[in-house]
């Protein structure tokens, strides 16, 4: 060989290190796996002080950082449209869900930002991590838009199994909607599709997330995997296997279960000694319930902890491929629920067309062609020891278990700083290397993300959050709201007539004891931070500058 051939063929091999440089760059960045658990308590998890099954996700926990005070919008979508767009979900369509709206203002316009769809004020995080490289990927409810052009497949996500409304039963069965006339949409990126035979939605989320990462994993990509689980939202059902491992766990009832969880959470740290001889669960006395009556209570509760468990499992199979595909170590994991646990008892609410459709003697429970809800004592119960549950902007509605994990990349514990759904994608971006756009974006403008990075936070527990005491923190739904400042929260029922409460959660989590009237200024103060915030985020106020339901225009 001639040495000017050795020196072309030094070149050669240097240009093309150089050239695929961005791509070694690209796979040195981490895999992202986010798990939404769909209407999860507070205290629905071992790590949390729950009986309830959770092995995998409690591992996640003792090797990962678990985040104490995180907090969601109180309902579904508003959050997944927080947490795609890190912005306030009146700012991305979200004032109003797509079901309030139908219902109660159907024949009538709303103002922008209570469309109840994910509208285009903001680019998505799937659509910034896959012009960046990632592959994207979203397996379980969408609940952000019917329309094409709403679709996951052209808001950023390549590939996409989901069910475009709001969830739907666990197995394929004659009615598969959350409400009478209320479809339930399969589809494989923009494609309807029919469901298998043997249909368990928790089950099959699952094999398609492991379908599409191995993708990935081929096309020599990191992923972004949405793992937008529908468990443990209504109907409850389960695997037979999973109904038989609960079966009694719940035959003392709710006041001795929260009791037991109230323990656990002392034992845990997550309660003081005063917290928790303080705590209570507001539900009737269960020996003054009839025999019957105990045994369809329980038997609900059983059927819900039955999913959770196998919602556990199914994660286990996420972290065991990663595991056994190499890829766990260097993949950042987010679990987290997207509200407060529902409260409702739709079996209850929706009587007529239940008892036309499904079987919910006690035997058939929890299986195919049952319908069932656990309603708002054992919502209770979950959000222990909290108060409030989904729709609600106290505590139980907001407050939800989220946990982070990324071997060698975070200092694990725990970290009680005030955190908010918005604050993940700016975070994800951080760990992925993706800058976070300004006021435009391909070309359009979007707004601004409010969210911040809480990174630093997660590498090092010393370190401080820009949500600090003099942070300010707010919520509104359906006229209710609600403001933090440090630890201290402002409450409106929405209620005509009743008054703002002020309680501090460094003592009182359960918003039992209202300081109002010994804090009157701090009161107005925080009346004027939350006016602020509603006037940034487009909330419709009444002429007094109150929350108020969303305002219709008038014709």
């Amino acid at each position: 060989m001639t040495i000017p051939t050795r020196r072309f063929r030094a070149c050669a091999l240097l240009v093309t290190a150089l050239c695929s440089a961005p791509f070694a760059l690209a796979d040195q960045r981490p895999n992202i796996l986010l798990v939404v658990a769909d209407d999860l308590g507070y205290s629905d998890i071992g790590a949390f002080g729950s009986e309830i099954h959770t092995p995998t996700i409690d591992s996640l926990a003792s090797s990962g950082v678990v985040l104490r005070d995180f907090h969601t919008a109180p309902s579904c979508s508003p959050t997944r449209a927080a947490l795609l767009t890190g912005n306030d979900q009146h700012l991305s369509g979200l004032g109003l869900m797509a079901e309030v709206r139908k219902r109660r203002f159907a024949s009538q316009p709303v103002l922008p930002g209570y469309e109840g769809v994910l509208n285009k004020n903001a680019v998505t995080l799937p659509q910034l991590l896959s012009d960046a490289g990632y592959k994207t990927i979203i397996s379980g409810k969408w609940h952000l838009g019917r329309a094409p052009e709403l679709q996951p497949q052209n808001r950023g996500f390549e590939e996409s199994y989901v069910v475009l409304e709001g969830g739907s039963a666990n197995y394929r069965q004659k009615e598969m909607g959350l409400f009478p006339n209320y479809p339930a949409t399969f589809l494989h990126n923009g494609k309807q599709v029919e469901l298998p035979a043997d249909f368990n939605a928790t089950v099959n989320y699952t094999d398609h997330l492991i379908e599409s990462i191995d993708a990935a994993r081929r096309e020599n990509k990191p992923f972004f995997a949405f793992a937008a689980y529908t468990a443990p939202h209504w109907p409850l059902q389960a695997p037979d296997r999973y109904l038989q491992q609960t079966r009694g766990r719940y035959d003392a009832g709710y006041q001795a279960i929260a009791n037991k969880r109230v323990e656990r959470m002392h034992a845990l740290g997550l309660l003081s000694e005063e917290e928790a001889a303080s705590a209570s669960v507001d539900a009737p006395n269960w020996s003054g319930m009839s025999t019957e009556a105990r045994q369809h209570a329980a038997r609900k509760m059983e059927i819900y902890a039955a999913m959770v468990e196998q919602l556990d499992d199914q994660v286990a199979r996420l972290v065991e491929h990663l595991k056994k595909t190499g890829q766990y170590d260097n993949t950042l994991i987010v679990f987290m629920s997207d509200n407060g646990p529902e409260s409702k008892d739709y079996d209850g609410r929706l009587a007529e067309w239940v008892n036309a459709n499904f079987d919910n003697s006690l035997a058939n429970m929890g299986r195919v062609n049952s319908f069932v809800a656990y309603g708002k004592d054992w919502a209770a119960v979950s959000a222990t020891p909290l108060r409030g549950a989904k729709q609600s902007v106290l505590e139980g509605g907001t407050r939800v278990p989220a946990i982070v994990s990324l071997p060698g990349g975070i200092s694990p514990g725990e970290r009680n700083e005030l955190l908010n759904v918005r604050d993940l994608m700016p975070t994800i971006l951080e760990f992925a290397k993706v800058p976070v756009p300004g006021i435009e974006y391909a070309g359009r403008p979007v707004h601004p993300l409010q969210g911040e990075s809480f990174v630093p936070l997660l590498r090092d527990p010393r370190a401080t959050t820009l949500n600090g005491d003099r942070s300010v923190v707010g919520w509104e739904v359906d006229g209710s709201a609600a403001l933090r400042l440090g630890s201290m929260k402002l409450v409106y029922s929405g209620k005509p007539g009743d008054a703002w409460q002020l309680f501090d959660l460094a003592k009182d989590k359960g918003e039992r004891h209202d300081l109002a009237g010994q804090q009157p200024q701090l009161i107005e103060t925080m009346k004027a931070h939350w006016r602020h915030y509603a006037q940034v985020n487009n909330i419709a106020l009444d002429p007094d500058l109150s929350p108020a339901e969303p305002l219709l225009k008038k014709n």
